[in-house]
């Protein structure tokens, strides 16, 4: 699951080529619409001259990070990707480049957040840490619904199955037993145990990102498949040469007769006819010869006498 060395410091090296065409693919408004609406809603639920328990001030910033999330889940929408398998760097590479785009983005909303909860009510405690840890698990638990749901959505469009499986997922959430509960209430006794649960929760949905991320078309075979695939060729290769090489040994020892009497080799035909051509001029020249020999000349000195 996990790239070797090897191949992950390769993907790296294609960071500075891939970072600027994925940054003009990201669909920022869905994810800064989701934030700015965040914010709107804590803003009218958290004012001032407003009194707020703190339990009822932690559920509004809980709200407040459902509501982020749902942009989250149209991160990684993109109706090209099936026109950019075969570009460098792996979907995972550029899935994470989405994600690393935007988080400088989520940072600035969460500060706004717990500006806001502290400007407002400064004399409530607010545990940072914990709901931190709640906040990235329930944005990474959105990633990995959008990367599983696009390999089951038309067009890879995977935020219309990650944003109705968040919402599900929250709203049984809430409804869980106290010893099971996720969004336990501040100062009592399930608060540790439940932000254990999101602690494992993070690490799960991180894997099923990675797994999700995967290319399909480089998938890893199981190694008897791999050892036997590498085998074949090389066997079958040596086969389908083996006949061209006995034929090309048996043309080096017993060269084919040619098609006049006894073995001769390839060059006898030429032969041939090079001493015809030789006899040709030979019968010729004897013919010029004697024509003109002197018998013939007389003869033909008392042909002019006799005229």
């Amino acid at each position: 699951m996990l790239m070797p060395a090897r191949r992950l410091r390769r993907q790296l090296r294609l960071v500075p080529a891939v970072l600027v065409p994925t940054a003009r693919a990201v669909g920022w408004l869905p994810a800064l619409a989701a934030f700015a609406v965040s914010l709107g809603l804590l803003a009218l639920a958290v004012r001032p001259g407003l009194p707020l328990a703190p339990a009822d001030l932690l559920r509004w910033v809980r709200y407040a990070m459902i509501v982020a999330a749902l942009g989250y889940a149209f991160l990684l929408d993109d109706p090209s990707e099936p026109t950019t398998e075969g570009v460098a760097g792996s979907l995972l590479l550029r899935r994470t480049l989405r994600v690393v785009l935007l988080l400088p983005a989520t940072a600035a909303w969460w500060v706004a957040v717990v500006w806001r909860v502290r400007a407002v009510h400064p004399q409530l405690p607010l545990p940072i840490a914990a709901l931190t840890l709640e906040a990235a698990a329930l944005l990474t638990v959105t990633l990995a619904l959008a990367a599983t749901g696009s390999r089951l959505a038309p067009e890879r469009r995977g935020g219309v199955v990650a944003a109705p499986a968040l919402l599900a997922l929250a709203s049984v959430a809430f409804l869980l037993p106290a010893r099971l509960t996720l969004y336990a209430p501040p100062g009592s006794a399930e608060w540790d145990s439940a932000h254990q649960r999101w602690a494992a929760l993070l690490g799960l949905a991180l894997v099923a990102f990675l797994v999700a991320g995967r290319d399909p078309a480089h998938r890893r075979l199981p190694r008897p498949v791999r050892t036997l695939a590498r085998g074949r060729p090389r066997r079958s290769a040596t086969a389908a040469h083996r006949p061209a090489i006995q034929h090309a040994e048996q043309q080096t020892t017993n060269p084919p007769p040619s098609s006049g009497s006894g073995h001769r080799t390839g060059r006898a035909p030429r032969q041939n006819m090079t001493s015809r051509s030789q006899r040709s001029l030979v019968a010729g020249f004897l013919f010029t010869l004697a024509s003109s020999s002197p018998a013939v000349w007389g003869r033909r000195r008392i042909g002019r006498r006799v005229g």
